[in-house]
C-alpha cells in the first residue's frame, strides 16, 4: 500500500464511530412526543380536509341559491313586462 492509501484507509476506520453515532438515533422507536406530534399533524390535516369539504358544500349552494334568484328574476321581468309595468335594471 502506497501511504496516501494508508492514510485513507485510517481515516475511513476512525469515522466508522462518527457515522454509528449518527445512524444509530435514526434507528431508535419514536418517543412518546414524537408520536403525539404525528397524531396532532394527523388530526390537523383531517380537520384541514373537514373545512375544504365544508367549504365545497357552501359553495354548492351558494350557487344553487343564485339560480333561484335569477330564475325568480326572470319570472318578475316577465310577470312586469306582460303588465305593462317598468322593472328598473
Amino acid at each position: 500500500m502506497t501511504p496516501s492509501r494508508a492514510a485513507r484507509r485510517i481515516r475511513a476506520v476512525k469515522l466508522w464511530p462518527v457515522i454509528a453515532l449518527v445512524l444509530v438515533p435514526g434507528c431508535a422507536p419514536p418517543s412518546q412526543q414524537d408520536m403525539q406530534t404525528a397524531q396532532a399533524l394527523q388530526d390537523l390535516g383531517d380537520a384541514y380536509n373537514d373545512i375544504r369539504l365544508q367549504q365545497q358544500e357552501m359553495q354548492d349552494q351558494l350557487d344553487s341559491l343564485r339560480l333561484v334568484v335569477a330564475r325568480r328574476d326572470s319570472v318578475i321581468r316577465i310577470l312586469a313586462n306582460l303588465a305593462g309595468v317598468q322593472v328598473p335594471p
